[in-house]
């Protein structure tokens, strides 16, 4: 139990981060900033708002996934 509890803790803030703006945007998004696609959007979705790409690049960059 412990164990699962400290992975939940180190996972949670992507968890919550993910979902700061409509799916797929922020999936595609950290995809992209780890190199693993190129994040195109189809209409009608839109890139993310600067203030929140940023949040999600910090907590990528805390998680050891980007650097």
């Amino acid at each position: 139990m412990e164990e699962a509890r400290s992975i939940h803790k180190t996972l949670y803030p992507i968890s919550k981060t993910i979902f700061i703006e409509t799916n797929p945007i922020p999936v595609k998004t950290a995809l992209g900033m780890m190199g693993m696609i190129k994040p195109e959007l189809r209409m009608p979705l839109c890139e993310m708002r600067p203030e929140n790409e940023a949040r999600l690049k910090s907590v990528l960059k805390n998680l050891g996934v980007i650097s």
